[in-house]
């Protein structure tokens, strides 16, 4: 099976646009690998600023606040300044921020650099997934929009490494430097067809549609596009089948975060030093994260093959069943009294099945989904709402993981994220569409379609 179609002529400028959002992404993937080799520093007797646990904690999750405001301010931004002039945006706040937790001398300005980095990341994942689906072609677009996820994971790594070696401020200065390359970049490109459609101008619509896309394509699409990008109010995404839309992706994204994603990479390196003694907590985390960028690699090259719903299915299906199994591993060792040394790495092998089965589909798809099923006159309005609700549900299932894990015992979360995992799973089943190689007007007909029927 061809898994690769590249007419790298053609798309050149598509690509070169997802490099730069994924530059962003990259960053944005190091803020959240941050908080692993950093807290142990941060809470050791040298600290070079001293804290207590509860102080880390909010060290850890004060960036998904500030992902709710971002993703408010993307929903409001998108259609007013464009998905361009955003995401440069949140490459300057990129940049505030790493300069601030270089040389933070106090625990308020390290908060207040992860506020603002956290608006970095609710600005340009409401943002981004948007500017990617309009400008790709629809045979390549589920994976160009996988790239999101991807090099996120990269920067997650990458931050691992060089947190544990480098000390906070040299590592925080390098990572400064990252966004510059996405000013550089994308400042010549133009922004989506969409968004100038949107402010009815045809012509930069038209010269947008010939740069990404080609003369051809250009000329058979903008009369389509023109008739379907529309602009819109907050009440018309209470309407069919905009609201059915926004439920839908709600709960999937209940689903996807309360699986546990967030709280695992947060806590890694406790979590591994929990499950084996054999492993050390650096080797576990890396393991973790090859594994993630691994698998979901292998998910990107297949999502526009066999398409996004059966590989949820199977991604979410596998989650369920390790977060189990690691859950009933934690309540005998820890509940019931029994000898566990002899399965001691169980726990190990369970992350690592389990984040296998996540990083195939689940970790990938939700973040697009919703730009691809949206329709231009709600876009906007159910990004902020969808990623706001994100982040909200990200912190809270951050800190239930660790006030769980302090006050009970690992088994619960384990077995809690398991449940909501399954909640998931019957979202994916009976509700969530099947988008693969249909344009986004394709999409929106179906929708409207399903909708009236």
């Amino acid at each position: 099976m061809k898994l690769l179609n590249f007419p790298l002529e053609k798309r050149a400028l598509q690509y070169t646009a997802v490099f730069a959002c994924s530059v962003a992404t990259f960053s944005s993937g190091c803020q959240y690998g941050w908080s692993s080799p950093s807290l142990p520093l941060l809470l050791s007797e040298d600290s070079p600023i001293p804290m207590t646990n509860e102080q880390s904690s909010w060290v850890v999750v004060i960036c998904l606040f500030g992902g709710l405001c971002g993703a408010i301010c993307a929903g409001i931004t998108l259609d007013l300044i464009g998905r361009k002039m955003a995401i440069l945006i949140s490459s300057v706040t990129f940049i505030v921020s790493w300069l601030m937790m270089a040389f933070a001398n106090s625990l308020a300005v390290l908060l207040a650099a992860r506020l603002i980095a956290g608006y970095s990341d609710g600005l340009i994942y409401g943002v981004i997934p948007v500017y990617i689906a309009e400008i790709s072609d629809a045979g390549v677009r589920g994976l160009l929009g996988c790239t999101v996820t991807i090099t996120f994971l990269i920067g997650s790594a990458f931050m691992n490494v060089i947190g544990t070696y480098l000390t906070i401020k040299w590592s925080a200065l390098i990572c400064a430097a990252l966004p510059v390359i996405i000013l550089v970049l994308l400042i010549w490109i133009p922004d989506s067809p969409n968004f100038y459609l949107i402010k009815n101008n045809h012509e930069k619509a038209r010269v947008s549609l010939v740069a990404f896309k080609g003369v051809e394509e250009a000329d058979r699409t903008l009369e389509i596009l023109a008739e379907s990008v529309t602009k819109g109010n907050l009440r018309c995404l209470f309407k069919k089948p905009s609201l059915k839309n926004l439920l839908m992706i709600m709960g999937l994204r209940f689903g996807q975060q309360f699986s546990g994603v967030i709280a695992f990479t947060f806590y890694a390196q406790t979590l591994f030093q929990e499950g084996s003694d054999a492993l050390s907590p650096l080797s576990g985390v890396l393991i973790w994260y090859a594994v993630q960028i691994l698998f979901s690699t292998i998910g990107a090259l297949y999502v526009d093959r066999i398409g996004r719903k059966p590989l949820m299915i199977a991604s979410t299906i596998g989650s369920v069943i390790s977060l189990l199994l690691g859950g009933l591993f934690f309540l005998a060792r820890d509940v019931l009294g029994l000898d566990t040394s002899g399965i001691s790495a169980l726990p190990t092998v369970m992350l690592i099945t389990y984040i296998i089965s996540y990083s195939s589909a689940l970790q990938l798809v939700p973040l697009f989904l919703g730009a691809e099923i949206f329709a231009s006159n709600v876009k906007a309005y159910s990004v902020a709402i969808s990623d706001g609700y994100y982040f909200i549900f990200a912190g809270l299932a951050s800190k239930y993981f660790q006030f769980t894990m302090e006050e009970y015992g690992l088994y619960v979360p384990f077995l809690t994220f398991a449940l909501c995992c399954s909640f998931g799973l019957v979202m994916i089943i009976f509700f969530i569409p099947e988008t693969k190689n249909k344009t986004l007007e394709e999409i929106q007909m179906e929708m409207n379609n399903k909708s009236s029927a």
